[in-house]
């Protein structure tokens, strides 16, 4: 074959190289440079090569291979996580929608669903309403402020009744008594059909029932707060 030679392992390459790009060892061709050893596990950071492979081996790819064999187990992503994100251990198994920390578990069926980031405090009680929605919605009450209003940085959002404030009212919890405030809400703050003075604290108790502008929640708290 013009142009050719053939090393002692039976591979075809151009005559102007020095040696067999295709054996372990070889130099000169792109898809083998820096001498790897075929017979390794191979560890690839860019395109997969043309023919200097050996398909038969794990290897683990940075990037899209040109080859594809179904055969072989393929570790793709080098373990490299997005912008933002921590990068993830290869040696580790992780299941999709379960957190870093529970996926621990996961080989005894104990992990957990990831979710919003949990509150660093205790819930204490609830709001619930039915005219927000017929079928009842309740929001957490939890220890220090918990805003009420339409805007999102409040604790609990409101955007169903437009006649709510931006920030309308606001519930605190502080050594084990519940109290509520207006903020200088437009259509106003009632406790039990009595309209609350404009930023004046008011104690608040079970079963209360609390109205801002047209929607009306019940007031809960846990009885469990009191026994911890």
């Amino acid at each position: 074959m013009n142009g050719f030679k053939k090393c002692d392992n039976g591979h075809f390459y151009k005559e102007d190289l020095s040696a067999c790009p295709y054996c372990p060892g070889g130099t000169g061709a792109s898809n083998n440079a820096g001498g790897n050893d075929l017979n390794k596990t191979v560890v690839a950071g860019g395109g997969m090569t043309q023919g200097g492979a050996d398909n038969a081996k794990t290897q683990v790819f940075g990037s899209q291979s040109g080859n594809d064999n179904s055969d072989q187990t393929k570790v793709f992503g080098s373990g490299n996580a997005a912008p933002g994100q921590p990068k993830r251990d290869l040696n580790r198994t992780y299941i999709a929608g379960v957190t870093d920390e529970d996926s621990t578990l996961a080989a005894g069926g104990g992990a957990s669903i990831d979710s919003a980031p949990r509150s660093a405090r205790r819930i204490v009680g609830w709001v619930l309403s039915y005219t927000l929605d017929p079928m009842g919605v309740d929001y957490r009450i939890y220890e220090g402020n918990n805003s009420i209003g339409r805007d999102a940085g409040n604790s609990i959002t409101i955007t169903k009744d437009t006649t709510i404030s931006g920030k309308h009212a606001n519930i605190l919890y502080k050594k084990g008594k519940f109290y509520i405030k207006d903020e200088m809400a437009a259509n106003g703050t009632f406790v039990n059909d009595e309209e609350l003075e404009i930023e004046k604290a008011y104690p608040l108790n079970d079963g209360d029932v609390i109205r801002l502008a047209n929607t009306t929640f019940i007031f809960k708290c846990s009885e469990i707060i009191e026994k911890h």
